[in-house]
């Protein structure tokens, strides 16, 4: 492989590294164009565990510094993560079977970003005409990060900053194992999905969703890149380990960028980028 394209290979794992890292999302969504567009796999089962490869190792490595400073609702994460058992191996074999030619899976894919993208650009628009303006709380991050965890038989609760806030258990279970599935049908983490239900329903600060989907995302890739393989998706290491390379280095820069960046500029963020790979892959 030639020098500048291994680079550019790293680079971009990099990038995908750092936005997830930072966002919480979007990472699978890169890493897949990389693979797709970039290095040129051609199957799609084998671009899906690769790319659910690189998530779960960037997960890995950003989780426990959130976790060391507070900044995730761990009980949140293991209840989106027990929904996403189920949803993770129903969704693998479903798109191992049916989703296996590009043609189909691109213009898919394409088309699932730009419905994130569009949802995350009308909750900004809302917010800047005035439906909802964040305070500077919410804004920044909170240095306490989140506490008063506690748990009933039916609730959630927890506090952040000056907020408190509280989840029917049924909800994250149930968000789980739908977001889950369609991420392992695209062979995605389930960030970009996470992501709009912890803020926009949810209403939790973009400061603590990343680590709390990171631990719904570890478990149920476990479960889908095992089913993908024992189903007989190939990886191509050549060009995964440099990808994998870059996106752990990325996973390390990220959440610096998450601590001192606003609310509305991470999310600003992850909408262009989205929306950039979904109009390639719908109209090319």
């Amino acid at each position: 492989m030639d020098i500048s394209f291994l680079a550019l290979i790293v680079l971009w794992g990099a990038f995908a590294g750092i936005v997830f890292s930072s966002i919480g999302a979007a990472g699978g969504i890169i890493a897949s164009f990389g693979l797709i567009s970039i290095v040129g796999v051609a199957d799609p089962n084998s671009v899906k565990p690769m790319t659910q490869i690189i998530v779960l190792a960037t997960a890995l490595v950003f989780v426990p510094g959130y976790f060391r400073r507070s900044y995730l609702v761990w009980p949140l994460g293991l209840l989106l993560a027990v929904g996403g058992l189920m949803g993770a191996w129903a969704g693998s074999s479903l798109s191992s079977a049916y989703l296996s030619d590009m043609t189909t899976f691109r213009p898919l894919f394409g088309v699932l970003t730009l419905v994130i993208a569009a949802q995350i650009a009308w909750k900004l628009y809302r917010s800047r005409s005035g439906h909802k303006t964040a305070s500077p709380s919410e804004e920044r991050a909170d240095v306490q990060g989140v506490h008063d965890l506690s748990i009933s038989l039916m609730t959630l609760s927890f506090s952040y900053g000056s907020k408190d806030y509280s989840v029917r258990l049924w909800s994250p279970f149930l968000a789980g194992f739908l977001i889950a599935t369609i991420a392992a049908i695209f062979g995605v983490g389930g960030g970009f999905l996470l992501v709009p239900y912890m803020s926009s329903l949810l209403r939790m600060p973009m400061h603590i969703i990343p680590a709390t989907s990171g631990i719904a995302i570890i478990i149920s890739l476990l479960v889908s890149i095992g089913n993908y393989l024992a189903l007989g998706s190939q990886l191509e290491t050549e060009s995964l380990v440099p990808m994998l390379g870059g996106a752990i280095l990325g996973a390390v820069i990220g959440p610096f960028i998450n601590r001192w960046m606003k609310n509305s500029g991470l999310q600003m963020i992850l909408s262009l980028i989205i929306v950039v790979i979904g109009v390639r892959y719908v109209v090319a």
